[in-house]
């Protein structure tokens, strides 16, 4: 469907002519040629499964350009599911890829439920929140070779 073919459908009352819906945008891309895989995806997609299946159960990717997000989201759910057999989500959300697997992050759950009871006691006793290092997170201009 066009934008603007059943009323409006833009924001702040304008009439969108472009589609504007995820199943038609889908459509649309099928029409151009699949964009050539970065030579930092396979390493990227390798070090995001490794802290999902070796760390923490999740990760996040930030800083993916368009063009690579669908190729890397494959990438990881496919080398995950290839090590450990598990069902895997990726979420794309403002630019940032989350990673998660609900059978590896139960192995983590225990160690994740006492930083969580840590960080609260912190609080309710008015100390300084300890300091994670956010290991689960990668960027992805960290991998760039230039």
């Amino acid at each position: 469907m066009v934008g603007g073919d059943g009323g409006v459908v833009g924001r702040y009352d304008r009439t969108a002519f472009a589609p504007t819906c995820r199943r038609c945008l889908a459509l649309i891309d099928r029409h151009f040629s699949k964009p050539e895989p970065d030579d930092r995806l396979a390493l990227v997609a390798r070090l995001a499964s490794d802290v999902v299946i070796d760390l923490h159960g999740y990760a996040e990717i930030h800083g993916v350009p368009g063009d690579q997000q669908d190729q890397l989201r494959k990438a990881v759910r496919a080398r995950i599911r290839q090590r450990t057999g598990f069902a895997v989500r990726t979420h794309l959300i403002n630019g940032a890829i989350y990673i998660e697997c609900d059978e590896a992050y139960k192995k983590y759950a225990d160690r994740h439920g006492r930083d969580a009871a840590e960080a609260m006691s912190a609080v309710l006793s008015g100390e300084p929140v300890p300091e994670r290092e956010r290991d689960w997170v990668i960027y992805w201009s960290t991998w760039g070779v230039a």
